[in-house]
């Protein structure tokens, strides 16, 4: 057997709580501090970029220089997380500065060696672009003068040169980022599994998720909510409330519809989502015309709909249970009671388009159909709308132009409730975001003529602050707790072998399945061998980790194999120092130096519990 690590499963390092590499940076010298200052400043305002403070390090130098140099490339590291951040690779660790000195004794370059993050998966010349572009804007911005009062160049450099690249290797959903930032400052380990998908947590509390989407959804429920006719039929058979549509392929099917139906109609493409090709409020022949030709561009199959009075809410179902209720409404603009509409359009437009490309919002509309909806709500452009007051610029919300949200959690009466969480079971979800078509979200369905409009596979959850702030609360259900397992390390040779038994032994006396497993012998609760096709402690741990049988783990360090992979978890609960009979992992026959099990040790020390009651190295 051959021991190696896992192509796409990468190691920690000194205590990081993401999988890391190590990088080099070149760089230059930096003037002054003042000059940091002031490109922090830049950083914070056009990038609306996060500014950590930099770490203190053990090794402190009395080298002024030097100690700039390595400020600088602390910065190239949040630059380098920044971007990776932007286009949806989960980087949330910083990393830290290993070292830095004089590029051949030049004392205007500096080489520096970092550990950053590494997402499993991400390919490594992904990782070294991020970090590589993070210098040259460092280089850029050191040389920026007036560019950072117009920093048009800087954008494009960004947008054009740094960002593609990246984008072609992201790992994550829209949803993805915000779940697996809300799981990282909760403390829940988690590691991309490919395409997306990702494992939250160890063994029997590990979980899979897919942007919004958890690992105990349907697959058939979750293929019937892509069809609106079957959705509604589904719903109409459990005596849900649903829409009434007729399905048509042709103008003239959809002239006999609306007579069927009666005016006045919504006109939609039967498979799609996010708004697209969707006409509301049709009242005529001519306008149903161009309706059904606006929905037949985006699909062959069309819906003729009887219009429901009200707005969309959407009730995001999660772990079976409401967690919140937004009212949807369409793209618009804040009145101020000062200005007019159009000033207010325009003034939003101006500031939208002064930020960089990759935050700019959509656009506000001014538009034939913007006025029509002004219209509709009792407005035009030279109308000064109050303080607070939302004016509609399109008629309903659409990915296309954006949307206004209000958290209506509070407001939504018990019986839109529970029929929202019956109609996520009835798909066999655990969540879904449910939209109800209502006048009064506070009235009961069956009151106002209330329906279910769209049942919603894998929502898009994470997008604004209401659904930001209850993320933990989803994921400390979802999870039950951190969604880790007690995991023991012990260190030595035949001896530690011994006392990792008995450490196992006292789990599975308390009725907790643990495994133990050293880089050849795995053994389950009952002392049966698992079989694994590789020689590698880390490989095994990593392959544990994903079985739903474990509920504990003691592992036996017996080789140097961890300085070379990493360690496999970011946090374990125990140390054991048993001997330093330790060896060399690719020759079982040779022992390592004092100085490599001394470095071994530390290294494990880094992941050792936090709690003071657990830290430090216990000796038996």
């Amino acid at each position: 057997m051959q021991n190696h690590i896992t192509p796409h499963l990468r190691g920690y390092r000194d205590g990081l709580r993401q999988p890391c590499k190590t990088i080099s940076i070149l760089t230059r010298s930096v003037s002054s501090h003042a000059e940091l200052k002031k490109i922090d400043e830049w950083l914070e305002k056009s990038l609306e970029m996060e500014m950590c403070p930099e770490p203190g390090y053990v090794h402190e130098t009395d080298d002024v220089e030097a100690g700039k140099a390595r400020s600088l490339v602390w910065r190239i590291l949040l630059i380098g997380r920044y971007f990776q951040k932007t286009v949806r690779i989960p980087v949330f660790d910083t990393g830290f500065v290993v070292e830095v000195k004089r590029y051949n004794n030049d004392s205007s370059q500096w080489q520096a060696k970092a550990i950053v993050p590494w997402v499993d998966g991400m390919p490594e010349k992904g990782v070294d672009h991020a970090y590589s572009s993070a210098a040259n804007l460092m280089t850029l911005l050191q040389d920026g003068g007036n560019s950072l009062e117009s920093p048009v160049a800087i954008y494009n450099f960004i947008q054009k040169k740094v960002l593609p690249p990246l984008r072609s290797m992201t790992v994550a959903g829209v949803s993805t980022i915000p779940i697996l930032e809300a799981a990282y400052q909760c403390h829940i380990p988690f590691r991309h599994i490919g395409s997306g998908i990702y494992q939250l947590g160890w063994g029997s509390k590990g979980r899979l998720i897919d942007r919004s989407s958890v690992d105990s959804d349907s697959i058939i429920g979750a293929k019937l909510t892509t069809s609106k006719v079957l959705t509604a039929r589904l719903l109409r058979v459990a005596g849900l409330p649903s829409p009434v549509h007729v399905l048509v392929n042709s103008r003239e099917q959809a002239v006999s519809a609306a007579e069927t139906l009666g005016w006045p109609l919504v006109v939609k493409p039967a498979d799609k989502e996010r708004g697209e090709g969707v006409t509301v409020s049709i009242t005529d022949k001519a306008t149903l015309s161009a309706a059904y030709k606006n929905a037949a561009s985006f699909s062959r199959q069309i819906l003729v709909e009887r219009e429901v009075p009200g707005v969309c809410y959407r009730l995001l179902i999660a772990n079976g249970k409401m967690l919140y209720a937004i009212r949807r409404g369409p793209k618009s603009i804040e009145g101020d009671g000062k200005r007019t509409i159009s000033e207010l359009v325009h003034s939003a437009n101006l500031n939208n388009n002064g930020k960089p490309p990759w935050l700019q919002e959509k656009s506000y509309p001014m538009d034939k159909q913007a006025q029509e909806a002004m219209s509709l709500a009792g407005f035009n452009p030279d109308s000064v709308p109050d303080k607070g007051v939302w004016v509609p610029l399109r008629k309903i919300e659409s990915t296309a132009w954006g949307g206004h949200i209000e958290d209506v959690s509070e407001k939504v009466h018990p019986e839109n409730r529970q029929v929202a969480e019956k109609a996520v079971r009835l798909f066999g979800l655990d969540n879904a975001g449910i939209d109800i078509i209502s006048t009064d979200i506070a009235q009961p369905w069956y009151e106002n003529g209330a329906i279910i409009n769209e049942v919603n596979y894998a929502p898009y959850f994470g997008g604004n602050d209401i659904a930001r702030s209850l993320i933990p609360a989803f994921l400390e259900k979802l999870m039950r707790g951190e969604g880790r397992i007690p995991i023991e390390v012990v260190v030595g040779s035949d001896a530690a072998m011994e006392e990792a038994r008995s450490r196992q032994q006292k789990f599975i006396k308390k009725n907790v399945d643990c495994y133990l497993t050293n880089h050849k012998l795995t053994l389950t609760p009952s002392g049966e061998e698992l079989t694994f096709p590789f020689r590698s402690l880390f490989n095994r741990v990593a392959a544990l980790l994903t079985n739903k049988s474990v509920e504990a783990l003691v592992m036996i360090v017996q080789t140097d194999e961890f300085l070379k992979t990493g360690v496999p978890v970011d946090n374990f609960d125990r140390l054991i120092h048993i001997d330093n009979e330790i060896v060399h992992w690719e020759d079982s026959d040779k022992k390592v130096s004092s100085t490599v099990q001394e470095e071994l040790l530390l290294q494990l020390q880094c992941f050792e519990h936090k709690d003071d009651k657990l830290k430090g190295l216990k000796t038996v």
